[in-house]
């Protein structure tokens, strides 16, 4: 009997060890959440309360994704809806309706978040937090601590101070400036070749002055060979470039073919060639620098003619407010569009034509600057044509680190013509005829 009494005092007392250990490990502590049925957490430690509301003041002239301002005894704090932050689907909102809304502090700054619905408190050992990985829906990895799965479920742990502080700023001003070197370094001034060498510091300077023309890596290959070009048609001693019109006729061959204009023809072939097989139920692209509309409508024909059962969600962006702004109403003449587009035309107000709601409803057209934070998904295909080289160095840089951020590991980026990456900066580049589009290594 007594063995039998020490024996069952033993077994409790590696039961109670085993309890301590396990309550020992238990050193993290965060808020979970639901956003479109998949679970979300947030270190507890930013997370200041949990509040409903559903009466925010508008701010004009702000991100979609703010919902506005809200008064938090006393606190004017912005509202945040994760949902569009994250372009997550989510249902037209009622006017005043009630939200649930996490309270986070970020860099002594506070905010609310809107989400679906908030959950509970849970505890884990940080040494179970994985590292993050794209397959974790359309958020961009780096908004992601890591995943951790508690009792049958996997939460996705996000890094607030990067997707509201000024940490991610301080990280990818780092890349940035990575980048900008990549750009800049000396064979942009100087570009050599076989037969001579070429000073192309006073060209790279006029052209910015005169025409907003930046000479970096990703034209300098033109920029030389235009150079060589103009120097031969050029009267001797007058190379160069003293007014905007000298400028203009400088970067004449610049621009990719069939640019302002619905693409045909060969142009649209070769792009269709270069479109990867994607068995994605959803393919996202990115139309960087759209315009008036035309590349982007012409991204929507192309697509849906490459990937005929896919959901398309085209992104086209431009910072010019007026074009942007008439873009999703373009209408125009028959002659205008080759018989490739008819099937999807309509016709529009005052006897144009206009294409019909089954394209228009594969692009979100918005009015962004790029070169700021971009709040789109992770993409499948980036379209840039002729738009970094208007960009400063800087510019360039931020937004190739932006694309490079945003694509996935399959996804394929189309620059200008005459535009290219970076020698050695981690892309393969393939050309059929004009389009020029380049991958991951």
């Amino acid at each position: 009997m007594a063995d039998n009494e020490m024996t069952l005092t033993e077994t409790k007392q590696e039961t109670d060890d085993k309890r301590e250990g396990r309550i020992a490990v238990i050193d993290y502590k965060m808020v979970t959440f639901s956003l479109a049925g998949k679970d979300y957490a947030i270190d507890i430690m930013q997370v200041k309360e949990i509040a409903k509301a559903g009466r925010f003041t508008y701010v004009p002239n702000t991100s979609p994704f703010v919902l506005g301002v809200y008064n938090l005894r006393g606190d004017i704090i912005p509202i945040i809806d994760l949902r569009i932050f994250f372009n997550i689907p989510t249902k037209a909102r009622e006017n005043d309706a009630l939200e649930n809304m996490i309270i986070i502090h970020v860099e002594e700054q506070t905010f609310g978040i809107v989400v679906d619905a908030i959950d509970k408190v849970v505890g884990i050992s940080k040494s179970t937090i994985q590292p993050p990985h794209p397959i974790f829906g359309d958020i961009n990895i780096k908004y992601i601590q890591g995943v951790v799965e508690n009792q049958g479920r996997l939460y996705i742990l996000l890094e607030v101070s990067r997707i509201f502080g000024s940490k991610s700023k301080s990280v990818d001003a780092e890349k940035v400036h990575e980048t900008e070197e990549q750009l800049i370094s000396e064979p942009v001034r100087t570009a050599a070749s076989t037969t001579d060498e070429l000073d192309l510091s006073f060209i790279a300077d006029s052209l910015a002055a005169l025409a907003k023309f930046h000479v970096s890596h990703i034209n300098t290959d033109w920029v030389s060979n235009r150079y060589r070009h103009w120097r031969d048609i050029r009267p001797a001693g007058d190379i160069q470039l003293k007014s905007e019109d000298d400028a203009r006729q400088y970067l004449e061959t610049f621009s990719s073919p069939q640019t302002n204009m619905f693409w045909d023809g060969s142009y649209a072939d070769a792009f269709l060639a270069l479109l990867p097989q994607n068995q994605a139920k959803q393919i996202n692209v990115w139309n960087i620098g759209c315009g008036k509309g035309y590349e982007a409508y012409s991204l929507a024909v192309l697509l849906r003619e490459r990937y005929p059962n896919t959901r398309i969600r085209i992104y086209a962006n431009d910072s010019d407010l007026l074009s942007i702004s008439n873009a999703p109403m373009l209408s125009f003449p028959a002659e205008k569009v080759s018989p490739r587009y008819k099937p999807y035309l309509v016709q529009g107000v005052g006897g144009g034509l206009t294409f019909n709601q089954s394209i228009k409803d594969l692009i979100l057209f918005e009015y962004h600057d790029c070169t700021n934070q971009n709040a789109v998904p992770n993409m499948d295909i980036v379209v840039c044509r002729d738009v970094l080289s208007y960009m400063n160095v800087k510019q360039q840089a931020t937004v190739m680190n932006e694309i490079s951020d945003k694509l996935k590991d399959n996804g394929i980026v189309f620059l200008g013509k005459n535009e290219a990456m970076p020698h050695n900066s981690g892309w393969l580049r393939t050309v059929k005829d004009d389009v020029i589009a380049f991958t991951r290594e």
